[in-house]
């Protein structure tokens, strides 16, 4: 019988208990052995679903066995955490970012190469489905080399990560024009879900939008409020543009071999609608009949959510690469996505255009 993935957590938070949430519906092969929490109150909260496995000691922590550890804490305490597993040769999971401020995306790189660490980042969003059928019609060629993306879907590093794989780059620097606006909106939905508000219960969404010229030439819009992936009638959308044609949102239209034009709808295959009795969940997306994405978890007999689906992914992806395997989101590429971000940031706190510069992870 092959052994469980042993995971361990440091911190309880809403992210962490999102992928604890999908340990255990792969109970069946992943675990989570042990559960590090800075809080007595933390600590009784979790005793609930993991007894016996939780401890507000570090050393304590460390001395349990663990395939790796993933570190699921805010950005300004990953670096401590990430740094003493590295050390200690522990296999690492960070959550997203690895750091606060590009002085210690640098000081992390350096951890990882003065200690040979494993080490990845937990940025599920290219693993999504749909993200993954895009990235399969990008690199069949049918539309022709990628050169601009309008990214109004996914905020900061998530982003940065979807632009750079959909347009093929790397490390290559770039131009950055961005710009602050604040718009009146009614906030009805958080994390905690849907909830009743009086008429009137306005709050000023920030919305960001930048243009992100690479030295490649390609190009990126990126434009994403704050209230976008709770908001009911705030819309998200993707376009990417190539030589030979275009994805907006589920829409493709490319030149086909024959010189004339394909359209089509990227569409889900979901079981559980109308009168089908095979249970709720995503079998595959499709585009006229051809498979774009297939979901490897639906014959395990679990139903997981698109997201679900990525967070599932990135923890095999990282058991794999810590017994041996290959990396799924390499540190480097952690970096380089959280940096881009940081200078967004950058150009459009301060109304000026950025101009960003190789860093430590980018020259190897």
């Amino acid at each position: 019988m092959t052994m469980k993935i042993q995971i361990g957590f440091i911190g309880c938070g809403w992210r962490a208990q999102g992928y604890m949430n999908v340990i255990r519906q792969l109970g069946h092969r992943m675990e989570v052995t042990g559960i590090l929490v800075h809080s007595r109150e933390s600590r009784e909260k979790m005793e609930q679903e993991d007894p016996g496995r939780v401890c507000t000691d570090l050393e304590t922590f460390l001395k349990q066995p663990y395939t790796f550890v993933a570190v699921m804490v805010p950005g300004k305490e990953a670096l401590f955490y990430n740094r003493a597993l590295m050390e200690r040769g522990i296999p690492v999971l960070s959550e997203t970012p690895p750091g606060m401020g590009v002085e210690e995306l640098n000081e992390c790189y350096a951890v990882q190469r003065r200690t040979g660490a494993k080490i990845q980042v937990a940025e599920q969003c290219h693993l999504r489905p749909y993200y993954q059928a895009v990235a399969k019609m990008v690199r069949s060629g049918a539309l022709g080399r990628i050169w601009c993306i309008h990214m109004g879907i996914l905020h900061d590093y998530h982003a940065m990560s979807i632009i750079r794989r959909m347009c093929g780059l790397t490390f290559e620097n770039a131009v950055i024009r961005a710009k602050e606006y604040h718009i009146p909106v009614h906030y009805h939905c958080g994390r905690e879900g849907m909830h009743p508000a009086p008429a009137g219960n306005l709050v000023r969404d920030r919305r960001k939008r930048a243009d992100i010229v690479f030295e490649t030439g390609q190009t990126a819009f990126y434009d994403f409020s704050d209230e976008q992936y709770f908001n009911y009638f705030r819309s998200r959308h993707l376009f990417v543009q190539g030589e030979l044609g275009e994805i907006a949102d589920l829409n493709v239209a490319y030149l086909g071999k024959d010189q004339l034009p394909v359209t089509g709808r990227i569409c889900r295959d979901t079981l559980g609608e109308y009168e089908n009795l095979e249970g709720c969940g995503l079998r595959s997306l499709r585009l006229n009949g051809e498979v774009l994405y297939e979901n490897p978890y639906i014959c395990e007999d679990v139903r997981l959510s698109d997201d679900e689906i990525a967070m599932a992914s990135i923890l095999d992806g990282m058991a794999a690469y810590a017994e041996g395997g290959n990396e799924i989101y390499p540190l480097r590429e952690a970096l380089q996505d959280t940096y881009l971000h940081l200078m967004l940031d950058e150009a459009a706190g301060s109304g000026k255009e950025v101009v960003t510069e190789s860093q430590s992870w980018g020259r190897g």
